[in-house]
């Protein structure tokens, strides 16, 4: 029953485990009844002792499992205790004692495994939290890094806000002037025209003149006006067209700087591809020295075999000769090994011509390939250069309309945005030889 009390019953993990443990309780808990009696009218010997405890145990555990149940099997057995007589037997108590002790290990194995389920998700789950904590400050390092770059983001085109506000403000400020220009001149047109209406009675042909001009002024009035919104309008569409013109050229110099950037990669490649190739000819030359040597050996050998050969056919005549000496069978010997040692070096010539040919294609091969790089290097960076010119002429292009803009914004004359393709001829090109 402790081992039993031990055991979480809240846990999801441990309910699977509690089943088992329910059902064979059912063959113990029927001999409850028995062992109850037992213990209640009569006494047996000493050996059964163990026994009824081991009953009594199991009626126990029915008794937590079935607490309704048990209380109601106790009071009938209470009533029927005198009446029922003793149907145990050793063999039975044995058995039942024996499946006790092993319903008991069935209970430390899973209390045991429990333990180490709980462990291992322990585990887990510091592991599981320690991951969080690592990706949680990586991601506040991020955020830090993207705050400070938007910060910068942001005081930059503060600062080029600030420029232009000022500027904005100074036309404004010269077109205040201008306005207040024209209200004078439009004053004193109306003084003139009150002092023309005084004169009216004694200079009525020259009222009439003076209307006129009025007539003229309030219509060069009128004029301005419209020129003064045309002005304005023409100088948002300016300042339009001038921040339009900066994005294209911030975008041009970013392009300009990348294209140097690649250019520099390139030249280093070829830098590294020239070392390579002189490391690769300076290989090339040692082997051809290599080859020179294996031809004048192979030129010894050829020579040494001449000698061998006639040496063989000296040999040949004295075997003829010897043959009717009394020692043949020595001469025989001599001569089949002088063969075999031919033989063996003209297997060996072969084997170094066959050598010889087989480096010198493979660095033929290895030439060819590097000269194919280089061609394909050379092509690659003239096409650099023509991009690089033609970004660098379209950004002098954008300097000048931008000066233009700047110096030319009280004329009326259109402004021909004439930005040049790549018209760069490909001959004008010059590329770096390695």
């Amino acid at each position: 029953r402790n081992s039993m009390s031990s055991l979480p019953t809240h846990s999801t993990s441990s309910s699977y485990q509690l089943d088992p443990l329910v059902t064979p309780m059912g063959p113990i808990s029927r001999f409850g009844g028995s062992a109850h009696n037992i213990l209640q009218c009569a006494i047996i010997q000493d050996s059964n002792m163990m026994s009824l405890k081991a009953m009594s145990f199991s009626d126990g555990g029915n008794k937590i499992l079935n607490p309704g149940k048990a209380s109601h099997h106790h009071a009938a057995e209470k009533t029927t205790c005198i009446r029922s007589p003793i149907s145990t037997d050793e063999s039975t108590i044995q058995e039942l004692e024996q499946k006790l002790l092993e319903r008991e290990g069935e209970l430390q194995e899973l209390q045991s495994s429990f333990e180490e389920k709980e462990v291992s998700s322990c585990q887990a789950y510091e592991e599981k939290q320690r991951r969080c904590k690592e990706e949680l400050e990586g991601l506040k390092q991020k955020c830090n890094s993207k705050l400070k770059q938007t910060s910068q983001k942001t005081q930059r085109t503060q600062q080029v806000l600030h420029l232009q506000v000022f500027q904005l403000q100074q036309e404004k400020k010269q077109l205040r002037e201008e306005l207040e220009n024209l209200m004078k001149e439009q004053n004193l047109l109306e003084t003139k025209l009150r002092s023309y209406e005084k004169e009216k009675t004694s200079f009525a042909p020259a009222l009439e003149e003076t209307q006129w001009e009025v007539c003229q002024k309030s219509g060069e009035i009128s004029l301005l006006k419209q020129q003064l919104k045309e002005s304005q309008t023409e100088l948002n569409t300016k300042t339009t067209e001038i921040l339009s013109l900066k994005a294209q050229l911030k975008e041009v110099r970013l392009k300009m700087e990348g294209l140097e950037m690649k250019t520099q990669d390139l030249e280093g490649s070829l830098r590294t591809k020239a070392m390579e190739l002189e490391v690769c000819e300076n290989e090339l030359q040692r082997k051809k020295n290599e080859s020179e040597l294996l031809r004048e050996k192979v030129n010894l050998l050829e020579q040494e075999i001449v000698d061998l050969r006639t040496e063989l056919a000296i040999l040949k005549e004295q075997l003829n000769e010897a043959r009717e000496v009394a020692r043949p069978c020595a001469v025989v010997d001599d001569a089949q090994a002088l063969q075999g040692e031919v033989e063996r070096l003209r297997a060996e010539l072969k084997a170094e011509r066959d050598n010889n040919e087989q480096m010198t294609s493979g660095f033929q091969h290895e030439r060819q390939t590097w000269r194919e790089e280089k061609e394909k290097v050379i092509h690659y960076q003239k096409q650099l250069q023509q991009s690089y010119l033609h970004m660098y002429k379209r950004n002098q292009n954008l300097e000048k309309m931008l000066q233009q803009l700047a110096a030319g914004e009280d004329g009326k004359e259109p402004i021909e945005l004439d930005i040049p393709g790549a018209d760069v001829p490909y001959e004008d090109i010059i590329a770096t030889e390695i």
